[in-house]
């Protein structure tokens, strides 16, 4: 087995695999998944890289790459260089290979609702027109709304502007939830395998643009079945920290300030977030 599983996983992944015999020497479970544990600028990142069509049903995720920051409470940040350059040199990875070409932000959620409103508050903190060079020959920025007021699919908006503007990977900020109440509020995940808006069911994926789809996450809610499965409650029940406003004003920040650092090389720390608005924290 793969040294350094994450207990969970490890858990699901032993005695499975009865399909394919151990070569010799060799990691066979490299086949199907890989798993690496990290530190950046003190932040600890869990990437994950799943390859197997069977090993994503089993795990419950599409194939893809996934990275997790493990920082910590992020309604309680005064410092978030550290945080901000972690986050900056891991999307960084993801968006090398579109560098040159038009990127299409999108900030999904609902501004209205606190723990939905990460995606819109990261979009409304970016500045697409920095007067330096930047990495992507367009940077744009949408934020959809939520189909229960626009009565438009996300995906349906995201495909038609990124057509219309020869977008060549969207990038996704949203807020999500967790079953786990470790992760509330004390991660940021990326992925590149898209992500399902909860309460519609919608997929937003390069099966679904037509498109690259990297997306960043926040963690900022929790089932009340998933927290106490003893008690009563629907799945449209949740819970969040009860310092939620200063989650989204932190971690929208540090979001959009690492988009800036990697649309904008030239841009260190203080100019970032001076650009993505420090004063609202």
């Amino acid at each position: 087995m793969t040294a350094n599983l994450p207990p969970e996983i490890g858990k699901i992944l032993e005695g499975l695999f009865k399909k394919v015999a151990p070569s010799e020497g060799g990691d066979w479970i490299a086949d199907y998944v890989d798993f690496n544990e990290t530190e950046v600028h003190g932040i600890p990142i869990l990437r994950v890289n799943i390859k197997d069509e069977d090993m994503a049903g089993l795990l419950s995720k599409p194939v893809g790459q996934y990275s997790t920051l493990q920082t910590g409470p992020l309604g309680d940040y005064d410092d978030l260089e550290n945080v901000c350059a972690c986050l900056t040199e891991e999307l960084d990875r993801y968006l090398t290979p579109y560098k040159g070409k038009t990127l299409l932000i999108c900030g999904i959620g609902n501004q209205d609702s606190p723990i939905d409103s990460i995606g819109p508050e990261t979009a409304n903190r970016i500045f697409t027109h920095v007067p330096m060079k930047s990495a992507f020959e367009k940077l744009t920025v949408l934020t959809p709304g939520v189909s229960g007021a626009t009565n438009i699919s996300g995906s349906t908006q995201i495909a038609s502007v990124s057509s219309a503007i020869g977008a060549a990977c969207v990038l996704l900020v949203d807020s999500t939830h967790c079953t786990d109440y470790s992760r509330l509020c004390r991660c940021i995940e990326l992925t590149d395998a898209g992500i399902k808006i909860y309460h519609s069911g919608e997929e937003l994926s390069s099966s679904t643009i037509g498109l690259p789809v990297i997306s960043i996450g926040i963690p900022a809610a929790i089932r009340v079945q998933d927290l106490a499965p003893d008690i009563e409650a629907s799945d449209q029940d949740f819970l969040t920290v009860s310092n939620i406003e200063a989650v989204v004003r932190r971690a929208s920040l540090m979001i959009a300030c690492a988009i800036m650092r990697v649309a904008y090389p030239e841009l260190d720390h203080s100019a970032s977030m001076m650009i993505a608005d420090y004063s609202l924290l």
